[in-house]
């Protein structure tokens, strides 16, 4: 079986490591994936991350985000654009999430950026998720 949204079940596993409080979680390597994580590093919700080859296949190891046991780095990851349902923004509509607490991601045509490095560089993009 083929999977449609890879990015939905990176999230996933993010949210469910997250929930249990593992040190990290693994998932199937992509460029685009390296880059959204790319992002999350940037902005602080996830500690690291880094390639590993698990039984001769390439993942990328997420390094999760602790402050202590009770407050956690993600609070809430949530999926925007869907296969389905894609959601394209322009570079006035772009979200403030959480008054700033929280971050957009977006698909741009300069890569994948966060909501204010878009807004600073005046791109609109595919509105990929939320996190705060």
């Amino acid at each position: 079986m083929t999977m449609t949204d890879t990015v939905s079940d990176m999230i996933t596993r993010i949210r469910n490591g997250n929930l249990i409080n593992k040190n990290y979680v693994l998932v199937p390597y992509s460029r685009f994936k390296e880059e959204i994580l790319k992002v999350l590093k940037e902005e602080g919700f996830i500690k690291d991350y880094e390639t590993a080859e698990e039984e001769k296949k390439l993942s990328l190891k997420v390094f999760l985000r602790y402050y202590s046991e009770t407050k956690k780095a993600i609070t809430e990851i949530k999926k925007i654009s869907k296969p389905g349902s894609r959601v394209y923004v322009d570079k006035n509509r772009i979200p403030d999430i959480k008054s700033g607490a929280g971050i957009a991601v977006l698909s741009t045509s300069k890569g994948v950026l966060s909501n204010k490095k878009a807004k600073e560089q005046g791109l609109g993009g595919e509105l990929l998720f939320h996190v705060w």
